[in-house]
C-alpha cells in the first residue's frame, strides 16, 4: 500500500504543477520581480543581475497562480502590479500588488465575460486612464476601470463593461495585444497582411476599419505570439512595442506615435520621422517557448519561460528609438522553482546575436510611434493613414490547451500503475 500512496503523491505533485505559469515584471524604479513559483521574489536592479540579491515577497493574499494565461501588468504611475487570470477558479479576480508596501489585495469584479483570458497578451492597461481592455473571442472587447484602485483593491466590486465588437474576425485568434501612443495594437490577426497590425483607438473607443502597416526591411509575420510595451523613464505613454511571434523569426520592435489632436501632424514626435510606424528587429529569444511571459523597463527586455528560466536583453533600444546593435539574450543565474515544469510548447535553442534591422520610411496609418529602453527623445516624425485589412479565418496562434500534454500523460500513467498495484 505504501508504494501506491507514494505514487498518488507523485500524481498530486504533477497535477499541482501543470497549471501554473510564472511571470516577470518591473516596479516603477525598474527593479525586476519574478512571480508564480513557490515564492514571489524581488531580483533588484539590472546592475545586480550578475549575482541577483533575491528577496522573497509577502505571501499574504498572493494569487494561487493556477491560471494558464495569467498576465502581470505594471501600472507605472501607481507603482503597482495587476495580475489578470492568476486564479483558475475565478478568472474575474484582479490581484493587486503594491510594490512600495510589499502587500497584496484582491479586487473583485462583476460582469466579466465568460471567455476572459484568451492568452497571455489578451489584456492591456491603458497608460493614461488606468483602464484594462480585454479582447475576447466570443463577446467582443471589454473594459475594466481601475482608476479608483491605483495600488490597493477597493471593497466594492468593479464592473466589466462591453465596449464593442472588433472590426476584424477573431475566430480562432490567440489575442496578441499591446499599446503604443494610446492605441492598442493586435498582432497576428488571421488574414492580416504581414507587417500590419489591427488597431483600437482608446481615446475615441473604436476599432480602425483597416490594419496599420509598418515599414521596415523585416516585416513581422501574421502569426500570434506575445506582445508588450516598453515604458518610458518619464512615465509618458509608451511608443515602442515588443512583438515575439510564435515562429520566433525575430524579436520585433514596432514604433508608433500619433498627435491625438491632429493625425496629420508629425513635428512633435519624439523621434525621427522615418521611425513612425516602423519595424526594427532584435534576435529571437534563446528560449523559444510560446507560453513564456515578457516584461520591459526603459533599459531591458526580460523573458521568463514555463520552466522558470529567466533571460534578459540589455539596452535593446537607444535614446533615439533605434535598436541597439550587437546585443544578445543572456540567462540570469536565478530561476523560478515550484511552478510549471515545462510545456510541449517549449523548445530551447541558441539565438543569434541581437543586431539591429529596419526603420525605413514612415508607413501609412492613422497612428505612429516608438519608445525605447532608455527613455530619452530625438526629433521629428511623419505619419498618416491606416492601411491593410483585418479579416476572418482560423488563427495562426498555437492552441494554449496543448501545453503540458506530456505531463498529463505521465500523470495518467501513474494512476494506471497505482490502480494495478491495488488489484
Amino acid at each position: 500500500m505504501l508504494p501506491t500512496l507514494a505514487l498518488f503523491s507523485v500524481l498530486t505533485a504533477l497535477t499541482a504543477t501543470v497549471s501554473a505559469v510564472p511571470c516577470v515584471q518591473f516596479d516603477s524604479s525598474w527593479n525586476l520581480y519574478a512571480f508564480g513559483g513557490s515564492e514571489d521574489v524581488k531580483l533588484g536592479a539590472n546592475t545586480t543581475w550578475a549575482q541577483p540579491q533575491v528577496s522573497p515577497l509577502s505571501t499574504s493574499g498572493r494569487p494561487p497562480w493556477t491560471g494558464t494565461n495569467s498576465q502581470c501588468i505594471l501600472s507605472q504611475t501607481n507603482n503597482a502590479l495587476y495580475v489578470v487570470g492568476g486564479d483558475s477558479s475565478d478568472l474575474s479576480k484582479i490581484y493587486v500588488y503594491n510594490f512600495a508596501s510589499d502587500s497584496w489585495s484582491t479586487q473583485t469584479t462583476s460582469g466579466a465575460p465568460s471567455d476572459l483570458g484568451n492568452s497571455r497578451s489578451s489584456s492591456v492597461l491603458d497608460h493614461d486612464t488606468n483602464v484594462i481592455y480585454t479582447l475576447t473571442t466570443s463577446s467582443g472587447l471589454y473594459q475594466l476601470d481601475m482608476s479608483s484602485v491605483t495600488n490597493s483593491a477597493q471593497s466594492s466590486a468593479l464592473a466589466w463593461e462591453a465596449v464593442e465588437n472588433s472590426s476584424f474576425s477573431v475566430d480562432g485568434y490567440s489575442v496578441t495585444a499591446t499599446q503604443a501612443a494610446n492605441h492598442i495594437f493586435y498582432f497576428g490577426v488571421p488574414n492580416t497582411a504581414a507587417g500590419s497590425a489591427n488597431v483600437f483607438v482608446v481615446h475615441y473607443a473604436y476599432f480602425q476599419p483597416d490594419a496599420q502597416a509598418f515599414s521596415g526591411s523585416s516585416q513581422f509575420p501574421d502569426t500570434a505570439g506575445q506582445a508588450i510595451s516598453i515604458p518610458t523613464s518619464s512615465d509618458s505613454v509608451p511608443y515602442s512595442m515588443v512583438f515575439v511571434p510564435n515562429d520566433f523569426s525575430n524579436t520585433y520592435i514596432a514604433t508608433h506615435w500619433t498627435d491625438l489632436g491632429d493625425y496629420s501632424k508629425t513635428d512633435d514626435a519624439p523621434f525621427a520621422t522615418n521611425l513612425i510606424n516602423s519595424t526594427q528587429t532584435l534576435a529571437a529569444p534563446t528560449s523559444q517557448d510560446k507560453t513564456a511571459s515578457y516584461a520591459a523597463s526603459p533599459y531591458d527586455l526580460v523573458q521568463i519561460d514555463s520552466t522558470g528560466a529567466i533571460y534578459y536583453y540589455a539596452n535593446p533600444v537607444n535614446g533615439d528609438y533605434t535598436v541597439s546593435s550587437g546585443g544578445s539574450w543572456q540567462k540570469l543565474s536565478y530561476a523560478v522553482t515550484g511552478g510549471s515544469t515545462g510545456s510541449s510548447n517549449s523548445t530551447t535553442s541558441a539565438a543569434p546575436s541581437g543586431s539591429a534591422s529596419a526603420s525605413g520610411s514612415a508607413a501609412s496609418g492613422s497612428a505612429g510611434a516608438s519608445r525605447t529602453a532608455s527613455g530619452s527623445t530625438s526629433a521629428s516624425a511623419s505619419g498618416s493613414a491606416a492601411s491593410a485589412s483585418g479579416s476572418s479565418s482560423p488563427s495562426s496562434g498555437a492552441p494554449r490547451g496543448a501545453a503540458r500534454g506530456d505531463l498529463l500523460g505521465l500523470a495518467i500513467g501513474v494512476v494506471a500503475l497505482g490502480a494495478s498495484m491495488l488489484l
